[in-house]
């Protein structure tokens, strides 16, 4: 793994989070696009933009998700390029269907997904083949495109641990979410109410400034925590659409 794959945050971003099962019907549908900027070490090295809707089918609320990814860093002692498109969907508040596509440096990935009986499979394409990786859907509580930091009861307690089925490894990991504190994230001159978390498992350690806002979760900062190569992804707007 290169020291930037963490860049996929949300993904999830950027592996960005989408709408939990409290959110309104879509006839009250809102769009909410956000820009973000990566940085690391003082430097700007990306892009990430996400967007989430909501659509309703034969009574069934989905809430559709896509996050685009561009990052080009060139360094004395290493370069580095990816550029992703990252798609999801949820229904009753979890993900049913996830893809994710495209280019890490000189390397191309084709990644299917979906809830599919009691499992989660997903499909991969590289090298001209394809191979699944089933995970059984009673072995997770959530995966990490729910962001369950956004909306978890912290109110007698500091810290929870999750069962997570993390998207970008495809595996199932114990993930520990603590509460900093209450907070907000400043844009164009706005103080947007948030809260910060902290979340660790075995693969990765980050700080998260989150916020459900009444029609979508939305993670306005993220920052890495340990590791050689620290980063930051920073929402620099957001915006709603009917």
């Amino acid at each position: 793994m290169t020291p930037f794959r963490s860049f996929l945050i949300w993904t999830h971003v950027v592996q960005l989070c989408v709408i939990p099962s409290f959110a309104y019907p879509a006839s009250a549908a809102v769009k909410t696009i956000t820009h973000y900027t990566v940085t690391t070490r003082g430097l700007d090295i990306g892009d990430v933009t996400t967007t989430q809707r909501s659509s309703e089918e034969g009574g069934v609320v989905s809430v559709h998700f896509e996050t685009r990814t561009a990052v080009k860093a060139s360094f004395l002692w290493m370069g580095y390029s990816l550029d992703t498109t990252e798609k999801g969907t949820l229904q009753k508040g979890y993900l049913v269907r996830y893809s994710r596509k495209g280019r890490e440096d000189d390397k191309s990935f084709d990644i299917e997904g979906r809830l599919e009986h009691s499992s989660f499979r997903f499909d991969l394409r590289e090298h001209g083949a394809t191979r699944s990786i089933i995970i059984p859907r009673n072995s997770y509580d959530h995966t990490t495109m729910e962001c369950p930091e956004a909306w978890l009861d912290f109110s007698d307690k500091t810290e929870i641990t999750l069962r997570i089925l993390d998207v970008e490894k495809m595996a199932v990991v114990k993930r520990a979410y603590h509460f900093v504190r209450n907070s907000a994230y400043t844009i164009d001159g706005k103080e947007l109410p948030c809260r910060i978390i902290d979340f660790s498992d075995q693969n990765k350690k980050a700080r998260r400034w989150i916020a459900w806002d009444g029609s979508a979760v939305v993670m306005y900062r993220q920052d890495s925590r340990g590791g050689k190569n620290p980063y930051s992804v920073q929402a620099t707007s957001v915006s709603k659409k009917m």
